[in-house]
């Protein structure tokens, strides 16, 4: 994390742990309110040089080409069996990429993505300190004293901030700026706009609510694409040729072979279940398993990877001790 950001942070009496990366506040938020939160679970990746845009093209599952300076990408690395490796956001500056992750996987996915370089003009940097992230809940009643602003999901203004916008059923803003300008857009929110300080974990629990799936270092090799729901939310071209797994992704979708996608629900469970949980059928058969999971007040919100056929809905349980049922959300 940016030490200046880290800084500022600690200055608004908000306790900080890098290391597990977690971010404490007393209030009690009202998630209607307009908030604002860091996001530390994530971190950017640059990719610049002259042969930058055609190398990610082969690498990943979104059409690179397709970006301008006012649109962004969901997307993912995939192994050769067409299993996500990470996923992304990755937007476009000037004629470098910056490709913003799951911070726990940045070092792998650099050093992965490395040995495809071979003779080409391209420099990965890892650009956690350059570049820092905020998230923005806009509440309804609320407006940016700020313009513009990104009015269409996936859009994005370079000024004054960077920002773009998130496939959300709320407002949501996700701003990609310096240490500098995040500390200006923090202000700016809580101290004129009346913004609440909000932490980590509600961010994390927007992305869920949302169904915008992350792969850790527990489930990253685990799905393809359409499992994570990659197609609905766009981060999928399949007319854009090869990149690495591209067989797989193309053949589970033109012969109509995705049997399992990513649903939201919520368990009662005393304590929040680990990625990749098996998830259990009335008779105890394996059906799927849990991406990621949070805690909201005396419920647990989570994201599942279940067949996406009819289920017997009511006697879906975790594969735990306590064997805790979980029931699915329909918005």
């Amino acid at each position: 994390m940016n030490q200046a950001w880290k800084s500022f942070l600690i200055e608004q009496q908000t306790r900080i742990n890098t290391e597990t990366a977690h971010i404490e506040k007393t209030d009690d938020l009202d998630k209607q309110a307009g908030q604002v939160c860091p996001v530390i679970d994530l971190a950017v990746l640059k990719v610049t040089g002259k042969d930058a845009a055609r190398f990610l093209q082969g690498q990943v599952t979104c059409n690179i080409n397709e970006l301008t300076e006012k649109t962004c990408s969901f997307g993912a690395f995939c192994n050769v069996k067409g299993r996500v490796i990470a996923n992304f956001l990755v937007l476009k500056s000037n004629d470098d990429f910056l490709l913003i992750l799951p911070t726990e996987l940045l070092d792998s996915i650099t050093e992965k993505l490395r040995k495809y370089i071979l003779r080409a003009d391209v420099q990965l940097i890892d650009s956690r300190d350059e570049y820092c992230l905020v998230g923005i809940n806009k509440s309804s009643s609320d407006s940016f004293s700020f313009s513009p602003v990104p009015e269409h999901e996936l859009h994005m203004v370079s000024e004054p901030f960077r920002l773009l916008k998130l496939p959300s059923s709320r407002s949501r803003y996700l701003a990609v700026v310096p240490a500098e300008q995040a500390i200006e857009l923090w202000s700016l929110l809580t101290q004129e706009q009346s913004y609440h300080a909000s932490n980590p974990e509600q961010w994390r629990l927007f992305d869920i609510e949302d169904k915008i799936p992350w792969v850790d270092k527990e489930t990253s090799e685990e799905f393809i694409p359409q499992m994570l729901n990659l197609d609905q939310l766009g981060g999928i071209s399949f007319t854009k040729g090869c990149y690495t797994g591209q067989e797989i992704v193309a053949r589970t979708h033109y012969l109509g072979k995705t049997k399992r996608m990513l649903f939201l629900a919520e368990s009662d469970a005393a304590e929040v279940p680990p990625p990749k949980t098996a998830i259990l059928d009335g008779s105890g058969q394996i059906i799927g398993k849990v991406l990621r999971a949070q805690k909201e007040r005396n419920t647990i919100k989570l994201l599942a990877v279940l067949p996406n056929c009819e289920l017997d809905s009511e006697n879906i349980m975790l594969d735990t001790t306590t064997k805790d049922k979980i029931r699915l959300i329909t918005l």
